[in-house]
């Protein structure tokens, strides 16, 4: 039936958990595939020392999710595909809910739940208000909830095979880009049932700051004449990675995606960001990468990088 997705790269304090919630489910039939992203510390072994016969554990150079998703489907051999994050947790129940909308919506190629997100400072609870059923307008209901959460997630592998996978290279938003393809082409289902705990307090967003994409795909390339919600979604995502680029050296291309999405009315914050971003003199730029997460960390920290910041301001202008 299920064929379970995990990409794995330096989680040796979470692995073992989210194996655990997978050995851990109510339904049975599914296999465990382990895509190991030529990781550093000492994940690999401890993967290695769940002894299931269900889990096979591959190994690759470091060549970034996307290649150890796609790598991992390549091995796969069941009909459906659920993905996990090696830092996620599933409830015991979640394969076994994926099963009954999978035979209830028997329309639907893609499957998803609602979701608890941890960070560092609190703990919510994600699209639990939606009602069960095939979602309507995908790109609309993106526009209020974050729906499709990776771990969250589980597709017909046919339909990951025709879109040849994840894209490979794309920074951020990899899974988002592939998900929106799937919303484009076939229908999604929806239980608003909390299956999937989703941990994002080692987020790396700050860490992406100024990396290029070196993938040939691209948000715009999404764009639909016509369809107001799903180009809003396009914008929005396009805006982050072009706020990205701004953060980085030359900013040919996050001019290129200001330009392509001025179209925008519900992100202009953002389109306003990334505009002032591209005109800042560039010896701004690194000291803003460095400021902003300290801003974010605490007061401390930021009083201590913003007096950094003056200095290193004054000694340029100096």
């Amino acid at each position: 039936m299920f064929s379970v997705i995990i990409p794995l790269f330096n989680k040796e304090v979470t692995v073992a958990d989210t194996l655990t919630s997978v050995l851990n489910q109510t339904f049975r039939d599914f296999e465990v595939i382990i895509m190991n992203d030529g990781s550093t510390d000492s994940s690999l072994q401890i993967a290695a020392s769940f002894k299931d016969a269900r889990i096979r554990l591959f190994s690759q150079p470091n060549l970034g999710v996307s290649a150890a998703r796609n790598n991992a489907i390549k091995k796969a051999s069941r009909s459906y595909l659920a993905f996990l994050d090696a830092d996620d947790l599933w409830d015991p129940g979640y394969l076994k809910e994926m099963t009954k909308l999978i035979r209830k919506y028997k329309e639907c190629a893609a499957f998803t739940c609602a979701y608890r997100t941890i960070t560092q400072n609190r703990t919510s609870i994600k699209c639990d208000g939606l009602a069960e059923g095939v979602i309507g307008n995908f790109f609309e209901e993106r526009t209020r909830n974050h729906i499709m959460r990776t771990s969250a997630v589980v597709v017909h592998r046919s339909v990951m095979e025709a879109l040849k996978g994840f894209p490979v290279g794309m920074v951020g938003g990899e899974d988002d880009y592939t998900f929106a393809q799937i919303a484009t082409k076939y229908k999604i289902a929806f239980t608003p049932k909390v299956l999937v705990v989703y941990d994002n307090r080692n987020s790396t967003y700050h860490q992406r700051m100024g990396k290029p994409d070196s993938c040939h795909e691209s948000w715009l390339d999404l764009y639909e004449p016509g369809n107001y919600y799903k180009n809003e979604f396009v914008a929005l995502k396009a805006l982050t990675a072009g706020i990205r680029y701004a953060y980085g050296s030359p900013q040919r291309k996050s001019l290129e995606i200001e330009k392509k999405t001025k179209y925008t009315t519900m992100y202009k914050r953002q389109w306003r960001q990334l505009y002032v971003l591209n005109r800042l003199p560039y010896f701004l730029i690194p000291l803003l990468r460095q400021l902003i997460p300290a801003y974010k960390s605490g007061k401390s920290d930021f009083a201590k990088a913003s007096k950094s910041l003056v200095h290193r301001v004054v000694m340029q202008l100096a």
